[in-house]
C-alpha cells in the first residue's frame, strides 16, 4: 500500500483492518453500484458447526461481459447466520435487501433448493434456475435409478475404498462432492473413459481391479456423450448469460444430444432444450442478456472457508466481513490506500462487536471455554 511502517503489524491488527474494510463496503453498499438495476444471487452455504450462512449477492441485472462473473462484478447485499432456513425467513432476508437497495431485484438466480424456490415465488419475483445446478438435476432424473448406472457408481466407490492405500491408488477415480454429486460426475466420467481407452497399457493386476471399466464400456461412452455437450453449453452460458441470441448459439450442442443413438441421451437434450426456452421466455425484452450461473457464490463461499478458522466450533465470526472485502480487493482498478485509511477512520471496532451481537450466533468455542473454566 505504499505505507512507510517501522514494524510489520501484528496479525490481529491486520485481521481488524480485513473486518472494518469489509464493514464499510458492507454498509456503503447501494442501489447506486447498479445504474441499470440489480439481479440477486442468493445460495446457502455450507454448514459451520450448527449454522447455515445465507449469502445474497448483488449484480447489474443486463450481462454486458463476455466472460463469466468474477468477485469483482458482485456486491455484497446480505448476511445471515442460522441454524436452518425456510422461505419465511428467506423472505424476511429479501425484504431487508429491498430496503436496502429501495426496490426488487430484476430477478433472481439460485438453485433449485425448494426453500429459496418458495421464498421467490412468494415474492412474486422472476426465478433464473442456476444452470449448472439445472443441468445436474437432469442428469440426476435420467440416470440415478438406472441399474447400470448405480452398479457403475457403487464400482467407483468400492475401488476408491479399497485401493486408496495400495500401489494402484495412483489410478484412482476423482473425489466427488458428497452434495449434489452430479453436479461434478463430469470429472469421473472423463477418468473412466481415460481409463478405457488406456486398458490395455495397464499391469495385469491393475486390469483385474479395474475390470470393471471394460464391462461399463457402453455406459461411460454413453456419458462421455452427454457430458462432452453439457459441458460446451455450460461453458457458453456461463460466459454469455441467456438471450434469443445465446439460445440459438446452443441449439448445435442439443442437436448433437437429441441425434444420440442413446435414448437417455435424447432425454437429457429435451430436458435441456425446454430449459434454455423457458429461462429465456422470462424476460420482457428476449435479446436483453441476462445472468444464469451462481458460480461466483460458490467462488466466495470457497475463497472464505480457505481464511476462516479450521475450528469448525467457531461458527461464522466477524472474519465474516472478508466476503464484501474480497469483491473490491481483486478489482481491476485496484484498491488505494487512502481508501483503506478511510475505512479504519470511519469504522469502530464497536461497530463490528454490535453487529456481530445483532447478526452471529455466540461462539461455541467461547461458550465451552467459559462453562469449563468455572
Amino acid at each position: 500500500m505504499g505505507w512507510q511502517l517501522e514494524s510489520i503489524p501484528s496479525p490481529n491488527s491486520i485481521r481488524n483492518w480485513a473486518q472494518k474494510s469489509g464493514y464499510y463496503i458492507y454498509e456503503d453498499t447501494d442501489i447506486n453500484d447498479f445504474p441499470e438495476g440489480y439481479a440477486a444471487i442468493v445460495d446457502e452455504s455450507m454448514m459451520v458447526g450448527s449454522e447455515k450462512l445465507l449469502l445474497t449477492l448483488g449484480v447489474s441485472s443486463v450481462k454486458t461481459k463476455e466472460e463469466a462473473l468474477s468477485d469483482e462484478d458482485v456486491r455484497v447485499l446480505n448476511m445471515r447466520v442460522q441454524t436452518s432456513w425456510n422461505s419465511t425467513g428467506i423472505g424476511r432476508v429479501f425484504e431487508e435487501v429491498e430496503k436496502k437497495m429501495t426496490g426488487s431485484p430484476a430477478y433472481v438466480v439460485s438453485d433449485n433448493a425448494s426453500t429459496i424456490s418458495k421464498a421467490v415465488r412468494d415474492k412474486g419475483y422472476i426465478h433464473i434456475r442456476d444452470v449448472g445446478h439445472t443441468f445436474g438435476l437432469f442428469i440426476q432424473q435420467v440416470y440415478e435409478k438406472e441399474e447400470d448406472f448405480r452398479q457403475f457408481m457403487k464400482e467407483v466407490s468400492g475401488v476408491k475404498f479399497r485401493e486408496v492405500m495400495r500401489p494402484s491408488a495412483y489410478l484412482l477415480p476423482p473425489k466427488q462432492r458428497t452434495i449434489a454429486r452430479f453436479m461434478n460426475l463430469s470429472g469421473t466420467v472423463k477418468w473412466a473413459a481415460t481409463m478405457l481407452k488406456s486398458f490395455n497399457r495397464l499391469s495385469p493386476e491393475e486390469q483385474v481391479i479395474f475390470s470393471f471399466i471394460p464391462q461399463h464400456r457402453q455406459l461411460i461412452l454413453e456419458m462421455e456423450e452427454v457430458f462432452t455437450s453439457v459441458n460446451s453449453l455450460l461453458q457458453r452460458l456461463k460466459k454469455s448469460g441467456i438471450s434469443t441470441t445465446t439460445a440459438e448459439e446452443c441449439t448445435g450442442d442439443i442437436e448433437l444430444l437429441q441425434a444420440s443413438q442413446y435414448q437417455r441421451v435424447v432425454t437429457v437434450g429435451g430436458l435441456i432444450a425446454t430449459y434454455i426456452q423457458k429461462e429465456n421466455g422470462k424476460k420482457s425484452i428476449p435479446e436483453e442478456k441476462w445472468h444464469i450461473s451462481s458460480d461466483v457464490i460458490e467462488s466466495l463461499f470457497g475463497s472464505y472457508k480457505a481464511r476462516k478458522s479450521p475450528n469448525a466450533m467457531n461458527g461464522v465470526t466477524k472474519q465474516i466481513f472478508i466476503l464484501p472485502l474480497l469483491t473490491r480487493i481483486n478489482a481491476k482498478k485496484g484498491l488505494t490506500s487512502g481508501w483503506f485509511k478511510t475505512c479504519l477512520e470511519y469504522v469502530f471496532l464497536k461497530d463490528l462487536d454490535e453487529w456481530k451481537d445483532e447478526h452471529l450466533s455466540e461462539n461455541r468455542t467461547v461458550k465451552r471455554r467459559k462453562l469449563l473454566c468455572t
